[in-house]
């Protein structure tokens, strides 16, 4: 097993850039299949009080670490998004920007795990690659990748003493589970490879004398392994098989090693004696279905886990006759749905479990919404849970954001939609989500928060109003959070454009005008392909970005089945076809831009202010731009993953923020009079195929490279 080149280049956004805030996406979920959560930040987080609460997941390629803020917190030391955080600290001691995305991994993230130390994190993913990388560096520079499995690497583990780490998976006709030095990838003996090459999970003893179990994905076996050289330890004591059926989803170890529990998808919860795995007790129909996840707290006294019945319950873990006795539980279901049901909807099957810093519990779905559970105060360990009076429901995104808008001046919301057909309203001066938008007399009966029926391409808020078009064929009409209507129309719209009162919804094969949630005209069929569309704020002018890499100027008439009179081309200025247009504040210049180059236009004769061959770094489409409040500044966001500023009065300098988003950014602004005071002048928002939602300070690298 040779040790592969490593590249870290793009770990992370890098340190040096002007991130104030960021919301983050929620984890990536498989019905059926257990999710990853770590909850056990190490010595170097839980240990210290000006670290915030961590949960690291997956979504998709990316590990998210989130900082967890209780509502109680939140009161006396409010998080705004204009400034890092004043109480909390990243791992390297800069301010908190409520955690972060580490973004190395080539394919989908499918396992990680905290180092004891907490200091360095080995995650896995879905091609077998094993990576250990430094999380209190801020560069998190990796130690050691490795192709450890042919398969899917379902789970890893570490020995107390940070030195060897444990992992299973999916082996083709190799191994399913090895265990190996964490920093050279030498093999530490062999592990017994489960039915059909199929393992689950796996952990360490947290104590001598050393002991490794793992458990089967089809076999309903658990092995004992000792060592160090590992072997497998077989006898009439051991109890490898307690399970009836299907997938060990979960094993875990209490914090002394002197219990192990193990879950499956017999609805059963296990516990074993930590050193010889003698069966201790099994219990039945601890859930009705299957079992995903199982979690100790700190003290290894309780065990939490949790179901696809939608419940997550607390087990008594302490040595005795009362051992696997449920001393709480928490319908997760019915939380989230805010009444009662008999049937759990599919977003509310319970897939993954932690505790967390200060033995919080969490609790995730399979619609990713993470839920801190409170506790009841008459339990016997301390925990910062117990000031919760109702439970915390933390929402977001899964699926990659496509659309950005902001609500009326002064209003301090954001509004984001996915790909997913979700759309999400956001408190933009602390970046929580305050909820999703819901659809009027539809009851959502399985808990997923669909607004479309499909990937939203566009969105615009004018007056009252939000507008939301999606590939449905539909455009829909929100107010107050509710989707009170929508409008069909002839074909699939792409993009979407606002002036004083009237929207402009581009399609594939034209144009539709809706004033005051009406359509007032039919379909303007065009003779090329519209690929952009920027609309005056006065409603008199609309430009066209087409294929044929030209920009049409058409004056609007205000009624008529075809309301468009063309006045201007603008000829010659792009090589490639238009994918971004966006109109100055005086509305006196055009912002344009392609794959390559950015250009901008006088808008009273149409002449080039800055022209192609310019504004050229970026490397991948371009497809949102946006004016700084005093149009001095442009920013664009490309699928290069990059942020660039750019200055028309200083046109051969350039701001370049790196990384910004993993797989492009999808939406720009400046927050400008989105909130009161002016507080927000040079705050620029981001959105991207990442999930996240991005608040950047640009102020003083806008001061010391343009001023």
């Amino acid at each position: 097993m040779g040790v592969d080149p490593i590249d870290a280049s793009n770990a992370s956004i890098p340190p040096t850039h002007p991130l104030t805030h960021q919301s983050l996406p929620l984890p990536t979920t498989t019905r059926g299949e257990p999710l990853f959560l770590e909850g056990n930040g190490g010595r170097l987080n839980d240990g210290d009080d000006t670290k915030c609460p961590l949960l690291m997941y997956a979504r998709d390629k990316l590990i998210v670490l989130r900082e967890i803020h209780l509502p109680n917190e939140q009161e006396g030391h409010v998080h705004v998004t204009f400034l890092p955080s004043n109480k909390y600290t990243s791992p390297h001691g800069a301010p908190s920007t409520n955690g972060f995305i580490y973004r190395s991994h080539s394919a989908s993230v499918s396992a990680a795990r905290f180092s004891p130390a907490g200091s360095y994190v080995a995650s896995a993913d879905s091609r077998g690659k094993l990576r250990v990388w430094a999380y209190d560096h801020e560069e998190h520079l990796p130690k050691l990748e490795v192709q450890a499995l042919a398969g899917v690497v379902r789970d890893v583990a570490w020995d107390f003493e940070g030195k060897r780490i444990a992992l299973t998976g999916e082996g083709g006709q190799a191994e399913s589970s090895k265990c190996i030095q964490w920093d050279t990838a030498v093999r530490c003996g062999e592990l017994t490879s489960h039915a059909r090459k199929k393992g689950m999970s796996c952990d360490f003893r947290p104590c001598r004398p050393f002991r490794v179990v793992t458990g089967g994905m089809e076999d309903s076996i658990v092995y004992l392994h000792a060592g160090p050289p590992f072997q497998r330890v077989i006898g009439e004591d051991v109890a490898e098989k307690c399970h009836e059926r299907g997938s060990v989803n979960g094993l875990r170890y209490n914090k002394d090693g002197s219990v192990l529990a193990s879950v499956g998808t017999d609805g059963s919860v296990v516990f074993y004696e930590g050193k010889g795995m003698s069966l201790i007790k099994r219990i039945e129909k601890v859930h009705s279905s299957s079992v995903f996840g199982c979690a100790w707290n700190r003290t290894g006294e309780y065990v939490l886990t949790c179901g696809a019945d939608g419940y997550a319950r607390l087990l008594d873990g302490r040595a005795g006759d009362s051992i696997g006795s449920v001393v709480h539980e928490w319908n997760v279901a019915e939380i989230q749905l805010g009444n009662s049901c008999e049937k759990v909807p599919v977003g509310a099957m319970q897939l993954g479990c932690a505790f967390i810093k200060g033995d919080m519990p969490i609790s995730v779905g399979f619609n990713g919404q993470i839920v801190v559970l409170p506790l009841p105060s008459s339990f016997h360990f301390t925990s910062s849970a117990s000031s919760l009076s109702e439970p915390m429901i933390i929402t977001g995104h899964q699926a990659p954001i496509s659309a950005m808008t902001f609500g009326k001046p002064g209003s301090n919301i954001i509004y984001t939609a996915d790909t997913d057909g979700i759309i999400i309203e956001w408190n933009g001066s602390t970046g929580v989500a305050k909820g999703h938008v819901s659809v009027l007399d539809e009851y959502d009966s399985e808990l997923l928060g669909k607004v479309h029926a499909g990937a939203i391409t566009s969105l615009v808020f004018e007056g009252e109003t939000l507008y939301s078009c999606g590939w449905d064929d539909c455009v829909r009409i929100t107010k107050e959070r509710v989707s009170t209507d929508q409008l069909k129309i002839e074909s699939q719209p792409n993009a979407m454009s606002r002036g004083g009162s009237l929207v402009v919804v581009m399609t594939v094969d034209g144009l539709l005008f809706i004033r005051d949630t009406h359509t007032v005209s039919e379909l303007v069929r065009l003779p090329y392909t519209a690929t952009a569309i920027c609309l005056s704020k006065d409603d008199s002018l609309l430009f066209v970005g087409g294929d044929d890499c030209n920009i049409y100027v058409y004056s609007v008439a205000s009624s008529g089945n075809n309301p468009l009179t063309e006045s201007h081309v603008i000829k010659g200025g792009h090589l490639k076809a238009v994918h971004s247009l966006e109109l100055s504040h005086s509305g006196t210049m055009l912002a344009a831009a392609d794959v390559r180059d950015v250009c901008i236009y006088s808008t009273s004769d149409y002449s080039t202010i800055v022209s192609k061959g310019r504004w050229c770094f970026h490397t991948q489409r371009i497809g949102c731009l946006a004016w700084s409040p005093d149009d001095s500044v442009v920013a664009s966001g490309g699928n290069d993953d990059d942020i660039y500023l750019w200055c028309v009065a200083k046109k051969m300098k350039r701001i370049h923020y790196r990384f910004a988003h993993r797989g492009g950014v999808t939406g720009l602004r400046f927050v400008g009079d989105a909130v009161n005071g002016g507080e927000g002048d040079w705050m620029l928002v981001s959105t991207g195929n990442d999930g996240c939602v991005n608040w950047w300070n640009v102020e003083a690298d806008v001061k010391s490279k343009f001023k």
